[in-house]
């Protein structure tokens, strides 16, 4: 009996929670219908005042376009906002709607997705829009001006406010005014000018790996180099057939160092270490070969990035040289020449003179093949690097027929004048006229890659040659 008046109990307290909740949802529903219907309401007189807002722009729009509704470019430029006020109150009744649509205060005109402070603009604005970069600076200030004195009287306008804006734009100028190069004057010991150039280094002051801050200390310190790092001709003469020797030896050096596509740097450096290890040590004339292939060995370990492989070497000797001969011979050179491989290579004198060239390619290219000559030829051993590029530029500046040598090439070659070129360049004009000896070197230069160099200057010097020009004097 009592579980069944339990379960009476249990049965009786369900039905009374399950018609509580349905009272809840029921009120809650109510509520809910209530607030959507509201929400509903809103949104539908929302949609109804942004289509009458949309028909009331249309109708405004289509009744600005009206020839009295335009403002001459003469009346803005006279700068009075009262004239402009007036000229669209003259007209007619689409001419008023259009001067009352310029107020804030009427919302005919506004937009409903921006802020009130926003208003579309007016056919009077795009007119003044247009004419604005006509107007005059004068005309620009008096509209200001107005404008200023109108605000206390009317409300400030869009058109006022757009003007305002405009006066205060500027045309921007596109010319770049460029500094005048610093010029110096050099006098001899008497007193007398004898040349004057301009700091082109300023120009690069602002680029970081031209160091132009420390650039004349650096080429003193090349220059002080590359009279302790020259080899001597007297020195290399104890060797019986040096001459024809090493230029057998350098011929057959170009075509390794083209073969591996090495930088000119890697064959001055590894020329001129064969040259100062030649002047100490006695060479046989079997272990020659040897001497030049361990010093491309170094060089190219020195200058290069990717360095070619001790077996690529090797190979290139056809069996004269093995690895381990290569290895042993740089050693010895290392330690012959106390590991001193400070050599101020050529290169970096003629980039400095071209500077002054304005880096100009053509004459420069001329120039690096006149340079190499310098390289291969033994007449050319004790000559300063520097006065054999200070040379090559100027020869090369001769065949491009270009002016004379001034002070700022004299300045920035060294200081080297004609009167000290001059030997230089006839030993270079002798050298071009003669039959060639190194064949490697003038097949290299006569690839488009260094604009056939070595053929255009052979042809110029033998019709100098011919004609009895002289080369000091040619072109100026």
């Amino acid at each position: 009996m009592s579980s069944s008046s339990d379960n009476t109990e249990n049965t009786q307290n369900d039905r009374s929670a399950r018609m509580l909740r349905n009272a809840q949802r029921s009120v809650l529903g109510n509520v809910t219908n209530t607030i959507v219907s509201q929400q509903n309401g809103s949104q539908q007189s929302a949609i109804r005042s942004l289509k009458a807002a949309l028909a009331n722009r249309d109708n405004s729009r289509t009744l600005q376009y009206n020839k009295d509704s335009f403002v001459s470019v003469q009346k803005l430029k006279s700068g009075n906002a009262n004239d402009v006020n007036c000229a669209s109150s003259g007209s007619n009744t689409s001419v008023s709607r259009n001067s009352s649509s310029l107020a804030p205060e009427g919302k005919e005109n506004q937009d409903p997705f921006v802020p009130s402070s926003k208003v579309l603009p007016s056919i009077e604005e795009e007119v003044r829009d247009k004419n604005n970069d006509n107007l005059l600076p004068q005309s620009q200030s008096s509209l200001s001006s107005n404008e200023t004195n109108s605000e206390t009287d009317h409300p400030p306008s869009r058109l006022s406010a757009r003007t305002f804006d405009a006066g205060k734009k500027r045309p921007i100028s596109t010319v770049v005014e460029q500094d005048v190069p610093k010029k110096f004057k050099v006098c001899g010991g008497d007193g007398e000018e004898e040349y004057e150039w301009e700091d082109l280094d300023a120009e690069d002051s602002n680029d970081p790996f031209m160091v132009s801050e420390y650039v004349n200390e650096i080429f003193e310190y090349l220059s002080h180099l590359e009279v302790v790092t020259l080899p001597r001709e007297e020195d290399l003469y104890k060797h019986r057939n040096i001459r024809q020797n090493r230029d057998i030896l350098v011929n057959w050096l170009v075509k390794i160092h083209n073969k591996f596509g090495l930088l000119p740097e890697t064959l001055y450096l590894a020329i001129n270490t064969m040259d100062r290890f030649l002047c100490k040590e006695l060479v046989q004339l079997d272990k020659l070969q040897l001497v030049g292939t361990s010093c491309l060995f170094i060089a190219s370990k020195y200058e290069e990035v990717y360095s070619p492989s001790i077996k690529h070497f090797a190979s290139e000797t056809d069996g004269a040289c093995t690895e381990e001969e290569i290895k042993e011979g740089e050693k010895f050179i290392l330690k012959t020449l106390s590991f001193n491989l400070n050599y101020p290579n050529p290169m970096n004198f003629l980039r400095r003179i071209s500077k002054a060239d304005d880096y100009d390619i053509q004459s420069r290219t001329l120039a690096k093949f006149l340079l190499e000559i310098s390289l291969v030829d033994f007449r050319f051993i004790g000559i300063l690097p520097s006065l054999c590029a200070a040379a090559a530029m100027f020869l090369s500046r001769k065949m491009l027929g270009k002016g004379k040598w001034d002070g700022n090439l004299i300045h920035y070659s060294g200081g080297y004048t004609k009167a000290q070129l001059a030997p230089v360049c006839h030993m270079l004009m002798d050298y071009l006229v003669s039959p060639i000896v190194h064949d490697e070197f003038h097949r290299k230069y006569q690839s488009r890659r260094f604009m056939k160099a070595s053929i255009i200057s052979v042809q110029w010097a033998l019709k100098v040659r011919k004609n009895g020009y002289d080369i000091m004097t040619l072109h100026e």
